[in-house]
């Protein structure tokens, strides 16, 4: 019977180290849901091995456009995403019922007007074509942004972050918007006058930089987050990926990487400088 007993009780220890090993085995893995973009490639490149130094796994599920991506992260198959934005994080709150929290915003890449038919922003003239993408988001940074140029006025009574073509007052320049899915604006460039390019969608057209025309200066819900879930936020890897993206060692590897574009392609946060 005794031997029984210490049998039982080796295997009882057996079973309680495993799960311990298990247990430390999960938290030291960080699954990061990417999809197409340069803010996983960063993500991947700059951060992972930061973290890997550390004594964590780094584990990438690649989806292919960042909606999967955010679902991966709400349903628990992956912790993190560094995709989207404080707006696209609200959107998917509210649609997925989710409840995503921000770790740290992160260096985002902004949006542009880049040259179609025309190549210079003074040439604008009645008739003239904008081509947008046909997201809410979209839609709202190339509006703010040709308000900042001065081709169009919108209501002063709407949030910046809310405002959409209805919100147009005065078109004082007679510009014609033609919204497309984001995607499909560069292959369609001289289809139009000008085009409004994110930055994600540039980098993954292979679009020349310097040829953009004018650049957005984002509002604050523009700027690109690393999220997680609530339940997550207390995890010590959290603390750890906002360090890195705060760290003097990660800017500096951001702004060499400006430096070999040979323009600012990324900007940093200013809480992270």
């Amino acid at each position: 019977m005794k031997k029984y007993l210490r049998y039982l009780g080796l295997a009882f220890i057996s079973l309680v180290l495993a799960a311990c090993g298990q247990n430390t085995e999960d938290a030291q893995t960080i699954k990061v849901a990417t999809s197409p973009g340069p803010y996983s490639i960063l993500f991947m490149e700059e951060v992972a091995p930061r973290l890997e130094e550390q004594g964590y796994t780094v584990e990438e599920i690649q989806f292919s456009e960042l909606r999967q991506a955010m679902i991966a992260v709400d349903e628990g198959e992956a912790d993190i995403n560094v995709d989207g934005n404080r707006l696209n994080t609200e959107s998917y709150n509210d649609t997925l019922d989710a409840n995503f929290e921000q770790i740290v915003r992160i260096p985002t890449v902004p949006a542009a007007i880049y040259p179609g038919q025309k190549d210079r922003l003074e040439d604008v003239e009645e008739g003239d074509t904008i081509a947008i993408g046909n997201g809410t988001v979209s839609m709202m940074r190339g509006l703010l942004l040709m308000q900042d140029l001065g081709w169009i006025t919108l209501d002063p009574n709407v949030e910046p972050a809310k405002v959409t073509a209805d919100d147009i007052q005065k078109n004082h320049v007679g510009i014609e918007i033609v919204e497309m899915q984001g995607a499909a604006i560069p292959p369609a460039i001289q289809d139009v006058s000008y085009a409004l390019v994110a930055g994600s969608i540039a980098y993954d057209a292979g679009m020349d930089l310097e040829s953009r025309l004018v650049t957005e200066e984002p509002i604050d819900g523009l700027l690109l987050e690393a999220i997680t879930t609530a339940d997550k936020m207390d995890q010590a890897w959290v603390e750890d990926i906002k360090a890195i993206y705060q760290s003097e060692d990660f800017n500096q590897a951001v702004m060499d990487r400006n430096e070999e574009i040979g323009t600012e392609f990324w900007i940093i946060p200013e809480e992270n400088q």
